[in-house]
C-alpha cells in the first residue's frame, strides 16, 4: 500500500485521538486499604491525587457501608464488585490482618498490590518473621509485593509513588483493551 505523507499523517492523528478519547472514558477502581490516623489521610491524599488523573479511589471508612461490619462489607465489595486493583500498605495490625484474610481469596489475591517497608520485605530486608514469610509466598504465587520508603532516605520509591505509577499504567492498559 503506497500512500502520501499527508495521509499517514492524517491516519495517525486520527488514531492519536481515538485512544485520547477512550483514555478519557476508561475508568479504573482502586481500592486504597491501610492504617488509620496518618496512614488514613495519607490515603486520602493519594485519593484526591488518583481522582485527578481519571481514576476512582475508594477508602473504605470513607466509602463503606459505615453500618455494617468493615470485615464483612470490605470483603463482598473486594470479591463481588468491579473493583481492578487494591492496594494494602501493610503499616498496622489491621491491615496485617487484612492482608492475611485477603492474601489467598481466588476473586481479591490477584487484584493485590501490597506495600512493604523495604525492610521487610522478603527480598530486600532482613526480617524473618511470619508476615515476611506469606509476603513471599505471595510474591512467588501472586506476584505483587512491593518496597517502599516513606521517609525518602534511601532508593526505594514511596508508598504514594509506587501507587500512582500502578494506577496509571492499570488504567492505560485497560484503555488499550489489554487487561
Amino acid at each position: 500500500m503506497i500512500r502520501s505523507v499527508a495521509e499517514a499523517g492524517k491516519s495517525i492523528r486520527q488514531k492519536r485521538q481515538e485512544f485520547e478519547q477512550r483514555m478519557k472514558e476508561t475508568c479504573i477502581i482502586a481500592v486504597l486499604l491501610g492504617a488509620g490516623g496518618k496512614g488514613l489521610e495519607k490515603r486520602r491524599n493519594i485519593e484526591e491525587k488518583l481522582e485527578k488523573e481519571g481514576i476512582l479511589a475508594l477508602i473504605p471508612e470513607d466509602d463503606f457501608a459505615p453500618d455494617v461490619a468493615p470485615s464483612i462489607t470490605e470483603e463482598v465489595v473486594l470479591e463481588k464488585s468491579d473493583v481492578d486493583i487494591i492496594f494494602i500498605n501493610v503499616e498496622s495490625w489491621g491491615s496485617a490482618t487484612e492482608f492475611g484474610q485477603y492474601h489467598d481469596k481466588e476473586g481479591v489475591a490477584p487484584k493485590l498490590r501490597i506495600l512493604v517497608p523495604y525492610r521487610y520485605h522478603p527480598l530486600y530486608g532482613t526480617s524473618t518473621g511470619y508476615l515476611t514469610d506469606l509476603y513471599l509466598t505471595h510474591i512467588v504465587k501472586y506476584g505483587h509485593v512491593y518496597a517502599y520508603d516513606d521517609s525518602e532516605t534511601t532508593d526505594y520509591p514511596t508508598s504514594e509513588k509506587i501507587i500512582m505509577k500502578l494506577t496509571t499504567r492499570h488504567r492505560l492498559l485497560a484503555a488499550l483493551g489489554k487487561i
